[in-house]
C-alpha cells in the first residue's frame, strides 16, 4: 500500500464519518459559551514505551496520556490529530490492532480522530504524536495556577503502580496489574467532570507526584506540606515497599500514573473524595498548600523526609 491507501484503510475510519479529511486542514465548530482546550505529547519507542511493544498497546497510551491532560483541565473531549512517524513500512496486522485498539478508546472516551499526518523517520523507532482537543464552559478550566493556601492535596487513586509495571517489565517479576497501569493507564476524564466545581487547581500525575503537586504549587506561588502517612498504595505497591524492592521515593517520583492531583477547600474534601470512589477511584489526601511560597516539606508523620534533588522524570 502507499500512504493515501493506508490512510483511506485504516485512518481514515478514525474520522467516523466526520469530514475532515478531504481538506488540508481540519474544520471544527465549538458550541457557543465553551473554550478550547489543546495539548501535545510525542511518544518515542524506547523512551515512552518499550522497544516492540503491541501496538494496540502503543496506541492506548498515545491517546490517554493526552485524554489525561484534559482531564486535569476539567475538559470534555472533542477530537485529536495523529502524527504517526514509521522507522519501516508497517504491515497490516499492525496497522489493524493499532487503529482498532484507538476506535475502541474513541467510544470509551466520546473522541473522534479529526486529521494527522502519516511520514517516515530514519532510525528504527517509531515516534507517535497525538494532539487532544478538548471543550470547556468558558470561565471554567481548571488551573494549575488556582490553588488557595490551606486547600487539601487530593490524589485521585493509587500512585507507583507504572513505575512498579516498568521495573516489572525489565527485571521479569510477576505484577500483572502493575504492568497493566503502566501500559494502559486510565485518564480521569469521566471522574473530573462530576467534581469540577469544587476544584480550585489540578495537574495529571505523568511525572510523577511530587514533580506535578510542586508545579501546583509554583504556578499558585504557595508551599506544600505533603504527610506520606496518609498515601494509600496498592497492594502491589505496598507490598515492594514493606520488602524493600522498592523505595518510596520511587513511588513519589516515578511518574506514568496518569491519576491527578487536586487542590480542594477542606469543607469540599469529603464530597470529593466521596465521589470518587463511588467511580471506582481510592481516593486519599497527600496534604495541603501552605501560604509560604516555595517552601515545600514532605514528612511521614512527624518525621521529616529528604528524597534528593530528582522529584520527577525529565527528559533532558
Amino acid at each position: 500500500m502507499n500512504e493515501f491507501d493506508l490512510i483511506e484503510k485504516y485512518f481514515k475510519p478514525l474520522t467516523q464519518g466526520h469530514d475532515t479529511l478531504e481538506d488540508d486542514a481540519a474544520l471544527l465548530s465549538i458550541p457557543g459559551g465553551q473554550e478550547l482546550v489543546v495539548t501535545s505529547d510525542t511518544l518515542n519507542e524506547g523512551v515512552h514505551f518499550l522497544e516492540g511493544e503491541a501496538p494496540e498497546n502503543i496506541a492506548h497510551k498515545a491517546l490517554r496520556v493526552n485524554l489525561s491532560d484534559l482531564a486535569a483541565m476539567g475538559a470534555k473531549p472533542l477530537s485529536y490529530q495523529l502524527n504517526i512517524a514509521f522507522s519501516d513500512k508497517p504491515d497490516e496486522i499492525w496497522l489493524k490492532s493499532f487503529t482498532n485498539a484507538l476506535l475502541e478508546d474513541q467510544k470509551t472516551y466520546n473522541i473522534f480522530c479529526s486529521g494527522g499526518d502519516t511520514t517516515s523517520i530514519k532510525g528504527k523507532h517509531l515516534s507517535i504524536s497525538i494532539t487532544a482537543l478538548g471543550k470547556v464552559p468558558e470561565g471554567k478550566a481548571l488551573r494549575r495556577s488556582g490553588a488557595q493556601s490551606g486547600d487539601v492535596i487530593i490524589v485521585t487513586s493509587h500512585i507507583g503502580d507504572a513505575y512498579l509495571g516498568l521495573k516489572a517489565l525489565r527485571e521479569n517479576l510477576d505484577f500483572p496489574q502493575a504492568i497493566e497501569r503502566y501500559k494502559k493507564p486510565q485518564p480521569r476524564i469521566h471522574e473530573i467532570q462530576g467534581i469540577a466545581q469544587y476544584i480550585n487547581a489540578a495537574a495529571d500525575i505523568s511525572d510523577g507526584f511530587l514533580a506535578d503537586a510542586t508545579h501546583i504549587a509554583k504556578a499558585s506561588k504557595l508551599g506544600m506540606d505533603i504527610d506520606i502517612s496518609g498515601f494509600e498504595f496498592s497492594d502491589d505497591v505496598q507490598k515492594v515497599l514493606d520488602e524493600g524492592l522498592m523505595m518510596i521515593e520511587e513511588a513519589l517520583t516515578g511518574g506514568d500514573d496518569y491519576e491527578l492531583v487536586l487542590a480542594v477547600q477542606p469543607e469540599n474534601a469529603q464530597t470529593v473524595t466521596e465521589a470518587l470512589k463511588r467511580l471506582g477511584c481510592s481516593p486519599f489526601i497527600a496534604g495541603e498548600f501552605t501560604p509560604n511560597a516555595l517552601e515545600y516539606t514532605l514528612r511521614d508523620g512527624e518525621k521529616n523526609i529528604s528524597i534528593g534533588k530528582d522529584a520527577g522524570w525529565t527528559h533532558f
